[in-house]
């Protein structure tokens, strides 16, 4: 019994420890959709707003909608957006044609590998943002709902400032 509640301890300290994401330490690269590489440290001086989403996800959308209205706003002020898909191999096919569909106009990437969703999103929610300034994790997010949309808004604003 006392190894089960010191096997439970432990994986409890494990849970609250940060990933390495969360301590700054972190990078990634990735290919977009039009074959570009995307690498996080490239946006070290930007706000970076990592959205994970598929394209089978109707909240993930819906969140991306807004998502490029908050971007095309603040963007001339440090922030971006990196969309990253989850789509597995049947669907993967239809992120770049999705992307146009919703005119996401910053970077959209298939994370196919997982080795970024490992990182940010070990659960693999969807949808899922993470907030990053300065190469640290300042905010996470799972699921969406319309009523997020002033809070998410508020978050961006304060930490551009």
């Amino acid at each position: 019994m006392r190894g089960l509640i010191a096997m439970a301890m432990l994986a409890a300290v494990a849970c609250m420890s940060p990933t390495p994401a969360e301590a700054g330490t972190a990078n990634f690269t990735l290919r977009d959709i039009n074959g570009r590489y995307i690498r996080l440290s490239n946006y070290r001086k930007k706000l970076v707003y990592l959205s994970f989403w598929a394209t089978w996800c109707k909240p993930c959308l819906k969140e991306l909608k807004h998502l490029r209205k908050f971007y095309e706003k603040y963007k001339s002020k440090g922030f971006i957006v990196i969309a990253i898909s989850l789509d597995g191999p049947e669907t993967r096919s239809r992120v770049k044609a999705t992307a146009q569909r919703y005119k996401m106009h910053f970077p959209v990437a298939v994370d196919a590998d997982n080795s970024v969703t490992k990182l940010y999103n070990p659960r693999r929610a969807l949808p899922y943002s993470v907030l990053i300034k300065k190469g640290r994790v300042i905010k996470k997010r799972a699921a969406f709902q319309i009523s997020d949309l002033p809070l998410i808004e508020k978050e961006i604003v304060d930490a551009l400032k």
